[in-house]
């Protein structure tokens, strides 16, 4: 009988193309490199170092440790690492907003609404139990099984007081709101958070040596069931139970994805509990300031303005978020790798971090800005003439997103320097600028209101994070933000390109519309790019994310190109 917990699920294999492998599915390197690691861990006795992690024979001795790469090469990983995780989120985005036109059409924005209201208080308390579970493991530079089980067992014991904590706020939340019907859903949308504290903690190990694909593929499969749950529960039900049956089928097929994908044998254990402690204190600090700011928009307009003005805030709230979740996580997430491995480096530590500052900007801006841009022939198009309410705060929201695009790597930096009061920090100063102002702005003019009160606070914290950053790792504000002049000057010409061709769309619908709204936004994409390159050229090609496309798209496609040619010439 197969059993995932018998398989050899701990002998990470290193990507292809460097040599035969040995009996435990590593391959030598290609140089002699230097090897590190921790004392308390030994590499396998039957193989070869596999590039960046020793293959592992003994679960209860080690389960993976970490060989610092070179510059180049941790680069390339990074770039490598970031396109899988962006090309799976996009996907699962495209999934996700692929459900939402579907669920667009089949309920109403009230539907909308009655949910976000109830997902509220499920996100909330969700949110204030967060553990850094993950990030402590990826952070650290060897693990061993007992920090596996003792993952597993904090993630359980956190999903069950979660469930608890939601159930036991439902009375009075649906008190607050003055809508019974809210207590049997909270009930029910409480098991979700409790679901998700059950996954394998064997995803981690491939996440720590920056390989995503296994963590990728459970997304698609979690996303798709989910997909085909919500969108067959809305053709028969068509009221907001359909939402609720996605978002509880969500972590179910999250967590049988999760053990087919990266088996592991449960067991409850708590031996190293002290390495999760260290960061617990600041961390859940952290985790209820940013609960707080994440949700208190909805939290007050929910008292405030009716269900189907909360509906369509929600959307275009929704709709704004999509470029963050499926470009810049990703792009962000193997960042706390790479800086734990040069976090002894300063300088060198701070180059990347100002790179990797660069290169998030110079990918959300564009996509946000012309989120903007195209807001209203999108909706039109995408959500039809009930939805044309969220144009003007779909509008507004994707603009307050790129101030915080300049500080995403800052917590990475933080949990890497072993710095977690840096998180607590950063979400306490958000705080300060958001909810008052979110307050007075919601009670006194609405929707309109709050969307300014967050473009504000937006812009106020990413300027005060620049300052926290510059005392951590000695990288001025100034700096900072001259750093990025070629991708704001090449976000000017994308807005001008924009603006100058967005009124052809306004006579076109169907798919003269969906063609004209590609064809428009591939135009300022080109000329966005262009302006991107010609200034880079201009600065003399410094390294950045320019020149990581030049190195590793450009010059492979032309060599690629150039060998067949090169090869028949021969003959």
């Amino acid at each position: 009988m197969w059993a995932p917990w018998r398989q050899p699920w701990l002998a990470l294999r290193p990507a292809r193309g460097r040599g035969p492998k040995n009996r435990c599915g590593a391959r030598p390197p290609l140089s002699s490199a230097s090897t590190t690691w921790s004392p308390s861990t030994r590499p396998c006795s039957k193989g070869w170092p596999g590039g960046e992690t020793w293959c592992v024979a003994d679960a209860k001795t080690a389960a993976s440790v970490r060989v610092p790469a070179g510059g180049e090469a941790l680069g390339g990983r990074t770039a490598g690492s970031a396109a899988w995780l962006i090309g799976g989120r996009l996907f699962t985005k495209f999934v996700e907003f692929l459900s939402l036109l579907v669920l667009a059409q089949l309920l109403t924005p009230e539907d909308f609404g009655v949910i976000a209201i109830a997902m509220t208080l499920v996100t909330i308390v969700e949110a204030v139990f967060e553990l850094p579970i993950t990030q402590v493991l990826i952070a650290r530079q060897a693990i061993s099984q007992r920090h596996l089980d003792t993952a597993f067992t904090l993630s359980a014991l956190r999903g069950g007081a979660l469930t608890l904590a939601v159930w036991a706020s439902a009375v009075p939340f649906a008190h607050f709101y003055r809508n019974d019907t809210l207590v049997w859903m909270i009930l029910a949308l409480g098991v979700a958070p409790g679901l998700r504290g059950m996954g394998s903690p064997g995803l981690v190990l491939y996440a720590r040596e920056l390989k995503y694909r296994r963590e990728i593929a459970a997304e698609l499969v979690c996303k798709t069931g989910s997909l085909v749950c919500s969108v067959a529960a809305a053709w028969w039900l068509r009221d907001y139970r359909a939402l609720m049956v996605g978002i509880v089928a969500t972590p179910t097929i999250w967590i049988l994805a999760s053990y087919a994908l990266a088996p592991y044998r449960p067991r409850i254990s708590l031996a190293e509990w002290p390495l999760f402690a260290d960061f617990l204190g600041w961390t859940t600090g952290a985790q209820l300031l940013a609960a707080i700011n994440w949700q208190c928009d909805r939290l007050i307009l929910g008292r405030f303005v009716t269900p189907a003005q909360l509906g369509i805030y929600s959307v275009a709230n929704d709709l704004s978020y999509v470029p963050e979740q499926a470009l810049i996580r990703p792009i962000v997430r193997p960042l706390l790798s790479v800086f734990a491995l040069i976090a002894d480096q300063r300088a060198r530590l701070a180059t990347a971090y100002v790179q990797a500052s660069n290169a998030v900007l110079a990918i959300g801006a564009p996509v946000l800005l012309g989120l903007c841009m195209l807001a209203q022939p999108a909706v039109a198009l995408a959500l039809g003439d009930k939805w044309l309410g969220a144009i003007p705060v779909l509008q507004w929201l994707s603009l307050t997103l790129v101030p915080p695009l300049l500080t995403a790597p800052y917590s990475s930096l933080a949990m890497a320097l072993n710095r977690p009061q840096g998180l607590l920090g950063q979400r306490a100063a958000e705080l300060v600028f958001k909810v008052p102002l979110m307050v007075v702005g919601a009670v006194w003019y609405g929707i309109e209101g709050a969307v300014v009160a967050r473009a504000i606070s937006a812009f106020s914290t990413a300027l005060l994070v620049m300052v926290m950053t510059r005392r951590l790792i000695g990288v001025s504000v100034q700096h900072q933000l001259l750093a990025t002049w070629r991708t704001v000057l090449a976000s000017g010409g994308l807005v001008a390109v924009l603006y100058a061709l967005s009124p052809l769309l306004a006579d076109l619908a169907g798919l003269e519309l969906a063609l004209g709204i590609g064809l428009v936004a591939g135009i300022g994409m080109a000329a966005y790019a262009l302006i991107l390159a010609l200034t880079w050229h201009q600065a003399g090609r410094p390294a950045g994310i320019e020149s990581m496309a030049y190195d590793r798209v450009l010059v492979r496609v032309l060599a690629r190109l150039r060998g067949p040619c090169a090869e028949q010439r021969s003959a």
